[in-house]
């Protein structure tokens, strides 16, 4: 397998963020691809990345493939999937569908998944409507409830769950009735008795300097303030903003911490992870200086000041520029050493269609040994038959030393793959 460079070098990590706690791969790490999907009954075009459970095993969401009996009259809706290690050493990992969608559901489903402490899954979809479901098993059958849905286009993100059960997310659209609401919003969902779920808007972006179209969803610190993206508005470039939420008195107030410019990044599609010291990680999609026609994206940091109410210093950490990377689409993960990890749909240094394009990157930037130096990056470059365009974040499993992710296609069938790095 060829690669640009050799990739990584791993330990575990504790930030509030919707992947979980896991290690980094050392130099010289062992590439694999784990399953490759036929776009059939197992589903395929896997969008979003990967949830890892105490057993190891691994749980995602495929675009396509399913039922082709029950879904679109004769068409495919998606699945949730679960891939299990082997028992032994280096067997093979096993693939099983949880659930098919149906013509009646929300498809295609697109998001990270989340467990609740109940086992039940959570994720949203977007096709004719955006809406974020849960699944609950009983008897070895998965069913599918809805807790929202906006009836329009757009992206609602994976949620994060508190301790009373309640899910935070962001809706990038809401519904056409409601004009002042078009630009997004950051909702919460509590639970009830009966099984449905009380929506409650905790703050409506009006679209202008404070922002528009929130699709990376929030974190929480440890006080209870949420953190997320918007990917327009902020200023007339509209590359969009970094904010905050905060509630003083039942009341939640935005902040914007940081609004993009063009050079320093644009269109931060995913959200933001955030470390022990409350600096702020992520990725924008356009932006930056470089090779690229519209810039190629960049990896940021935001520093909190150091008097309260002072101004967040944005650094950038790594401008991609096509050969290593382009357009970063999906949050980061962060191990115990300060290193961040992600992906990049395109670039690299693949065949990909069309020339030049490149079949995308999986990347780890390390940070300097000495404050102010250089971070480092290195990554490895899909070449099309493991795996092509990763648009998903990735996972770190602390047991195995191993990253894993998946790619939107490429692999024997051309409908992706999930693919693991270990030392």
């Amino acid at each position: 397998m060829k690669s640009r460079r050799s990739l990584f070098a791993v330990c575990a990590i504790g930030i509030v963020t919707l992947l979980s706690a896991g290690t980094a791969i050392a130099a010289g790490p062992q590439h694999a691809i784990l399953y490759s999907f036929t776009g059939l009954s197992d589903g395929g075009s896997p969008m979003a990345g990967l949830i890892l459970d105490s057993t190891g095993a691994l749980y995602g969401t495929g675009e396509s493939g399913g039922n082709y009996d029950s879904c679109n009259g004769g068409g495919a809706c998606g699945v949730v999937f679960k891939l299990t290690p082997p028992s032994q050493g280096r067997g093979v990992w096993s693939e099983s569908v949880l659930y098919e969608f149906q013509f009646q559901d929300p498809y295609p489903p697109n998001s990270n998944l989340v467990f609740d402490p109940a086992g039940n899954l959570y994720g949203a979809t977007a096709g004719g409507g955006t809406f974020l479901y849960q699944l609950s098993e009983a008897g070895g059958t998965w069913t599918l409830n809805s807790v929202y849905g906006s009836g329009t286009y757009g992206t609602v993100a994976s949620p994060i769950l508190d301790k009373q059960g309640n899910l935070s997310t962001t809706v990038e659209f809401t519904s056409q009735s409601a004009p002042t609401f078009n630009n997004g919003m950051v909702l919460e969902l509590t639970p009830r008795s009966n099984g449905t779920w009380t929506q409650t808007t905790l703050y409506a972006f009006a679209g202008g300097n404070d922002g528009s179209g929130p699709t990376g969803g929030v974190i929480a610190d440890p006080a209870g303030n949420l953190y997320g993206t918007t990917v327009g508005g902020g200023s007339s470039s509209q590359c969009g903003t970094v904010f905050q939420l905060s509630q003083v008195n039942g009341v939640w107030t935005e902040t914007v911490l940081h609004v993009f410019t063009g050079s320093d990044g644009c269109f931060p599609f995913a959200g933001v992870i955030r470390d022990r010291k409350g600096n702020l990680y992520g990725t924008t999609y356009n932006g930056g200086v470089g090779v690229c026609t519209s810039n190629c994206g960049v990896v940021f940091e935001l520093s909190p000041p150091a008097v309260k109410g002072g101004a967040w210093i944005e650094s950038i950490l790594h401008a991609f520029a096509n050969h290593d990377g382009a357009n970063p689409f999906a949050s980061l993960a962060m191990d115990s050493k300060g290193s961040l990890y992600g992906t990049t749909p395109r670039g690299g240094n693949g065949p990909c269609e069309p020339k030049g394009i490149g079949c995308g990157t999986v990347f780890q930037l390390t940070p300097p040994s000495k404050p102010g130096g250089v971070w480092s990056h290195i990554f490895y470059s899909f070449q099309g038959p493991e795996g092509s365009e990763p648009y998903g974040s990735l996972v770190l499993d602390q047991s195995k030393g191993a990253v894993y992710g998946t790619t939107l296609g490429g692999g024997g069938k051309g409908f992706g793959t999930v693919f693991q790095f270990t030392r």
